[in-house]
């Protein structure tokens, strides 16, 4: 039994060790496979934000929002949104419209909507930008990019 736990002891680090040569070939390091608590904590602070979308979805209209607190206000040209920032998980949350709601959707839009309620999930973060996707639910991204802090 000993023997045995031993083998495999020695086998998995050894795997380990082989994952480590291989990611070292490819130009990783150690640190980049390794969990690092700081890659898993990106919270947007409060401040000003501007949104730069992946190239794929370049088309999608341009955006800043502002976060103070629990508070977002979405700021697109001349309208001025409101919403309330909901955390729903370690890097991800939903805005929330504090605005009524209207029957204005398109029959897409409504569509979209009965999929589950659209939530940010942020993939990376560098000081003042954070990589993003925009999911519908867990299988479905809606649009990708990043949050530039501006102010």
């Amino acid at each position: 039994m000993k023997i045995s736990f031993i083998i495999l002891t020695i086998g998995w680090f050894a795997f380990i060790g082989f994952g480590f040569v291989v990611a070292n070939f490819f130009g990783e390091t150690r640190e980049d496979l390794a969990f690092n608590e700081t890659n898993y904590s990106c919270e947007l602070k409060n401040g000003k934000y501007k949104v730069v979308y992946d190239k794929e979805f370049s088309q999608y209209p341009k955006w800043e929002f502002e976060l103070n607190g629990k508070n977002v206000t979405k700021i697109n040209s001349d309208i001025k949104r409101k919403y309330e920032f909901e955390k729903i998980g370690a890097n991800s949350f939903r805005l929330n419209s504090l605005e009524k709601k209207t029957d204005s959707l398109t029959e897409i839009q409504k569509a979209l909507i009965s999929q589950g309620k659209s939530y940010y999930e942020i993939t990376d973060c560098k000081k003042d930008t954070f990589e993003f996707t925009m999911r519908v639910n867990l299988h479905v991204i809606s649009n990708s990019g990043k949050f530039i802090k501006v102010e």
